[in-house]
């Protein structure tokens, strides 16, 4: 067997576990929606949610990002560090303060298929800033996807009121602040390997949440937690930010932000089959419009994947 060939299969196989990755964080990532509303309706409050996932989530980054620290060859310079830090704190300390606020306005589906309409907010960012073309597949994926959002969004309006207006925005800045994150930290993540990115990232965004809830305990306590919350907050922690987080910065790593975030199209489709699950807490009932704005927008992100793979 020749060396190119050889060479091909490895990258065949490296991108596969990277497509592998990509899916998996997303349909991961796609559940906290459903979690965060379950933990609405136990009464929790942004600030308390937020606190307790990253208070949750702190622990196993720290021990992983030493485990890391401790293997790594070469040792990262501040700058990389400080960049780490930077993409940490603003996607998922700022990205998810917004998209949190959001979700108190519209439903999880909805939160869901206007966050996976971020692979074309990658392609505008690739193209501006990374030089990366964008090609007539990529436009009709934009039609698609943003045609799926406004069919879900007037579905939306109709039971949530103009409410839904504040939240939908709320959520499309967080997505494109994550948009941000995605297209950007692939030339971090190359040099200071997935691994320890993820985790001095994410442990910069949860000091930064667990110091503004100090400064906000100093003037009036939080409200009790029942038992659920906690729980649900373990769950939105663990499986809905822990895990993920490292999946989607392997894959990035692997295969570039562009495929990463395509792939991430099969998260409506995890979040749709949740809301179903539990729509009588969630707040997203089946209508028939959710039915055609899904497949819109999830289908525009198979396409997009084909134009980038």
């Amino acid at each position: 067997m020749s060396t190119a060939t050889l060479a091909t299969e490895a990258e065949t196989r490296n991108r596969l576990i990277g497509v592998m990755l990509a899916a998996g964080g997303a349909g991961l990532f796609s559940l906290k929606g459903v979690v965060i509303k379950l933990a609405y309706a136990e009464g929790m409050g942004v600030s308390q949610l937020l606190t307790l996932r990253m208070a949750f989530a702190l622990p196993a980054y720290l021990a992983i990002g030493v485990f890391a620290y401790m293997r790594a060859k070469q040792k990262p310079t501040l700058k990389l560090y400080a960049a780490a830090a930077g993409l940490g704190v603003m996607s998922y300390y700022f990205s998810s303060w917004i998209n949190f606020e959001g979700l108190k306005y519209v439903s999880a589906q909805l939160e869901r298929l206007i966050l996976y309409i971020y692979p074309t907010m990658v392609a505008i960012l690739s193209f501006f800033f990374l030089k990366q073309t964008i090609t007539r597949r990529h436009i009709f994926a934009l039609v698609l996807a943003y045609a799926g959002v406004a069919i879900l969004f007037g579905a939306e309006i109709g039971h949530q009121g103009p409410n839904a207006v504040l939240g939908g925005g709320l959520i499309f800045a967080g997505a494109l602040i994550y948009a941000v994150y995605v297209t950007f930290s692939k030339g971090v993540i190359s040099k200071m390997g997935s691994a320890l990115f993820t985790a001095f990232g994410m442990s910069a965004a949860s000091l930064a949440f667990l110091a503004q809830s100090g400064v906000e305990m100093a003037f009036a306590p939080l409200p009790t937690v029942t038992a659920n919350g906690l729980w649900l907050s373990l769950v939105l922690a663990s499986i809905c930010t822990v895990i993920p987080s490292f999946m989607i910065a392997e894959a990035i790593g692997r295969i570039g932000p562009g495929p990463t975030s395509a792939v991430g199209g099969v998260g409506p489709v995890v979040a749709a089959r949740a809301v179903r699950l539990g729509a009588h807490r969630c707040d997203g009932a089946d209508d028939p419009r959710r039915v055609v704005a899904g497949p819109s927008a999830t289908r525009s992100t198979a396409r997009y994947g084909l134009a980038v793979g």
